[in-house]
């Protein structure tokens, strides 16, 4: 089961996921991962509406994500993993799930955040969650819409030296 790309976005499933990179990568499913989500049934049936009726898409806890993942339970089908911040693939990554590239979109502003391009706001709980992906050497691509020139999070923020 391949991961096609792994994504952190805030909003979560949204126009430019399912449409802008749905379109260009092709994702069979698209597996949200996030606690609140996951527990939350009114929000999982929100995002899951979302989701156009082509593709299979699931909604995980990251726990159930890593069992599911370890497990190879979608089997062939090539995967757009969503979740909504840096610490949630840091999760991901501790408890033995192999990311080797990471596509950072959405980051809005939030009180406390500082802007880092025109779509990441960032704050140090973020950074710090970078700095323990960019010493795994795992690239974090900063692109919020496919035909956007990427942006390497790792330099911009000074992880990388």
């Amino acid at each position: 089961m391949p991961l096609v790309m792994i994504r952190i976005d805030d909003r979560l499933i949204h126009g430019q996921v399912v449409v802008g990179w749905g379109n260009l990568i092709k994702p069979d499913r698209i597996l949200l991962s996030s606690d609140e989500v996951a527990t939350v049934e009114w929000q999982r049936t929100i995002y899951l509406s979302a989701v156009p009726e082509h593709l299979a898409a699931s909604v995980l806890t990251l726990k159930d994500t890593v069992h599911a993942l370890k497990n190879n339970e979608f089997g062939d089908e090539s995967v757009l993993l969503l979740v909504d911040s840096p610490k949630s693939v840091v999760t991901l990554v501790e408890n033995g799930i192999d990311i080797k590239e990471v596509n950072v979109g959405g980051m809005h502003f939030k009180p406390g955040k500082n802007q880092i391009s025109s779509f990441i706001f960032v704050d140090q709980q973020d950074i710090d969650s970078f700095k323990i992906l960019c010493d795994k050497g795992i690239f974090l691509e900063g692109r919020d819409v496919p035909t956007r020139t990427p942006v390497d999070i790792c330099t911009v923020l000074g992880l990388n030296e």
